[in-house]
């Protein structure tokens, strides 16, 4: 019997033996999770390791900037600049951004204000990426610096210009003239220096009085089209008097053809049209083409537009019998494209949207006049322009020929190249299936361009 059971209990002692399949795999499962642990504390200390190193390195990069900005000279020369540097194998940007501080406490581009430039800000900005991460770290540090000596004595003053772009960006290297004009004013020491980084320009030691400034930069204008505006800036003693300009590169922009004319349709335009461009308040007029402009996005309207000339303008046109001017109407026919289209940094090709008909001369008539008839408004209709004539060249009898005109009502008489002779001034008008918002209205030689063809809201 004894015998007996010691076989049973061996006999399950030897089925025991070893592991399941099972309990290898949650081995396996618990250990690489303990591994990946440990890895992944390794890989986070080393990160954390590298950018405590990379974060000491830029604290050193930008006391180091600052440093060197507390050593200069001359305050004035202190700059906004940016610049690489590599610590190891780390890259970083540097970047030294200045402004001067009033003694009135304000802290405007150039140091403009009511009080003198007591202090220049510096602040230096160090930034770097590393790791996995595409986002960009930072370290800043600022200081302010005071000049070696006061800039504006109780007997004298301070002039400071300011240079903008048009996205309002600093204008460097702009010359600056100050002339004395009157009440005590004398002329400077010493001519101020360009503008710097921050577009901006100083004179120190002024005696007070009333100044004007002038700037000039090759190929720069400002919104009026100057390429030498002035100013007129007056100073007290221990003042400062400033003025800041716009004034951009100049772009060069051509006349195209109608805007509201699809694609691959042309039309003769008159032999001298005035384009007027708009941005806001400011309201330019060119008569030549190519023309200078600031480099605004301008919108583009054909012929003078002035408040006694206000019809060639789609939008001057009052909601009238249902209908408005499309809101749409500065855009091309595909509905985005704007009428006035750059096409490279300094080019552009502007388009108005415009009246656009076929005319067809009688007899011998090559040449074709539009006249305005409505000089004055028209209730509900035609907002009228003062009296203007537009010539076309080169039409015939044979055949139509498509013209584009300024919004507004017109009386057409055909003629010859000899100035009437053998002429009896009639033409064909017709609608152009081409073109949109536009309304055209004929009444014997007088036609109506109406830029009104969308309902009324």
């Amino acid at each position: 019997m004894l015998l007996r059971i010691v076989d049973r209990l061996r006999a399950a002692r030897e089925s025991d033996e070893g592991f399941s399949i099972i309990e290898v795999m949650v081995a396996m499962t618990i250990f690489a999770m303990i591994a990946a642990g440990v890895a992944a504390g390794i890989v986070s200390t080393m990160y954390l390791t590298q950018d405590n190193r990379s974060r000491e390195a830029a604290l050193q990069l930008a006391n180091q900037a600052l440093d060197a900005a507390r050593s200069t000279k001359d305050v004035f020369t202190l700059d906004d600049e940016i610049l690489p540097a590599t610590v190891g194998e780390q890259d970083y940007t540097v970047k030294q951004t200045t402004n001067w501080i009033n003694s009135d406490g304000s802290d405007n581009t150039c140091g403009a204000g009511s009080g003198v430039l007591a202090y220049k800000r510096v602040a230096i900005t160090v930034s770097w990426t590393s790791g996995t991460s595409p986002r960009r770290k930072n370290v800043v540090l600022d200081t302010l610096i005071s000049p070696s000596s006061a800039v504006s004595s109780a007997t004298a003053s301070t002039i400071v210009v300011g240079v903008k772009t048009a996205t309002g960006a600093a204008n460097p290297g702009v010359s600056v003239m100050i002339t004395p004009s009157s009440d005590g004013a004398k002329s400077l020491a010493k001519p101020p220096a360009v503008t710097d980084a921050n577009g901006c320009s100083y004179a120190v030691g002024v005696t007070p009085g009333t100044y004007k400034v002038t700037i000039a930069k090759a190929g720069n204008i400002d919104p009026t089209g100057d390429s030498t505006p002035d100013a007129v800036v007056k100073t007290i003693a221990g003042g400062v008097g400033n003025k800041t300009f716009a004034f951009d590169r100049a772009i060069s922009v051509t006349t195209g053809g109608p805007l509201n004319l699809k694609d691959g349709v042309s039309a003769k335009l008159p032999t001298s049209l005035p384009m007027t461009y708009v941005s806001g308040d400011t309201v330019r007029t060119a008569t030549t083409t190519p023309t200078l402009l600031y480099p605004y996005q301008w919108t583009a309207i054909a012929g003078t537009f002035s408040s006694t000339c206000p019809n060639v303008d789609p939008t001057k046109w009052p909601a009238a019998g249902g209908f408005t001017a499309s809101p749409n109407i500065f855009n091309g026919t595909d509905g985005t494209t704007p009428g006035f289209n750059p096409t490279t940094d300094l080019t552009v090709t502007a388009r108005a949207p415009m009246g656009v008909i076929d005319v067809k001369t009688n007899g011998l008539d090559t040449v074709l006049s539009a006249t305005v008839k409505n000089t004055t408004a028209v209730p509900n209709g035609d907002p009228g322009c003062n009296t203007t004539t537009y010539w076309f060249t080169g039409l015939n009898s044979a055949k139509a020929t498509t013209i584009a005109l300024p919004f507004g009502t017109y009386t057409l008489a055909g003629t010859t190249v000899l100035g009437g002779l053998l002429s009896n001034g009639s033409v064909n008008v017709a609608a152009n299936p081409d073109v949109m918002n536009l309304k055209v209205s004929t009444s014997g030689k007088v036609v109506t361009l109406d830029p009104r063809t969308v309902v009324s809201p």
